[in-house]
């Protein structure tokens, strides 16, 4: 008896929950495809699933979310639906933003089922806004070593990271008030494992953003290793766009390839910048 998700959407558009704003909010800006279809149809949910897949392959979506491939493929053509359980569990799998999609639809502290856990999301945010290199520590207490013999090692957390002792102290203090992590038998372990969409707070992710360029600058300075470089070029605007859309789906495919990722070795960090120079059109690519 579970609606489909366009017969979902209608409800809600009926209840004066505009979509359009809706999927502005979700994506942070507003989708192309908002000015071909009517958002509470059958078309808007294909485009939005297939907005949210990028260029992740049917058949690791249909092993992750226990649904038969064929299905799928009908739903991001749109010429069958999913019910809504199904399209929640598909825009989890597609982004692991399901609570902040249920967020621009009405408040998660109202509903009992997610109110912790969208409490634990608030507060991971609040940190990494805070104290962005907080989560690189708790990244590194997620890798196989530590888990292992890692915590035993003196400095094993600084030298895996490049980080000061003071500096991780004050990025574990951090963790534990945010509820990230506990102290258990003597060694430090996440409480879960939260993925943190920054944008929600657009000052506070500017800044999480800024700390992070200057660890990668802090590096190239050091000429340690890594992959640094840059091009410069001149482009029509509309292929800059073009250009912008193939590097989300670039991100949307490493971001596949981290969470298919069998074994915790490493800490990565991943720096990008596409910019207009020219200021007088700063939102060029806004």
């Amino acid at each position: 008896a579970w609606p489909t998700a366009a017969a979902f959407l209608g409800v809600c558009s009926s209840l004066q929950l505009d979509l359009t704003e809706v999927y502005s909010k979700f994506f942070r800006q507003g989708p192309t495809w908002l000015g071909r279809t009517s958002p509470a149809s059958p078309e808007a949910v294909a485009a939005f699933l297939r907005q949210l897949r990028g260029k992740l392959p049917i058949t690791a979506i249909a092993s992750r979310t226990g649904i038969n491939r064929y299905t799928v493929a009908r739903w991001f053509k749109g010429t069958s639906e999913p019910r809504l359980p199904d399209f929640l569990r598909m825009i989890e799998v597609l982004s692991r933003r399901l609570l902040d999609f249920i967020s621009v639809l009405v408040d998660p502290g109202t509903l009992p089922c997610i109110r912790k856990r969208w409490a634990r999301v608030q507060a991971a945010r609040a940190i990494a806004y805070e104290e962005p290199r907080s989560h690189a520590v708790l990244r590194a207490l997620e890798l196989d070593e530590y888990v292992q013999h890692g915590f035993a090692v003196p400095g094993w957390l600084e030298r895996r990271l490049g980080m000061s002792t003071e500096d991780i102290q004050r990025c574990i203090a951090a963790l534990q008030r945010a509820g990230q992590i506990r102290r258990r038998r003597g060694v430090w372990r996440p409480v879960s494992v939260l993925r943190v969409d920054t944008r929600a707070d657009p000052a506070g992710a500017r800044s999480a953003k800024l700390a992070w360029l200057t660890v990668a600058a802090e590096r190239l300075e050091r000429n340690a290793p890594g992959n640094f470089g840059f091009s410069l070029f001149a482009i029509s605007r509309q292929d800059l766009r073009r250009v912008r859309d193939l590097h989300l789906e670039y991100v949307r495919s490493m971001q596949a390839l981290i969470a298919s990722s069998k074994k915790n070795e490493c800490v990565a960090l991943y720096c990008a910048q596409l910019v207009d120079l020219d200021l007088s059109e700063e939102n060029a690519l806004a």
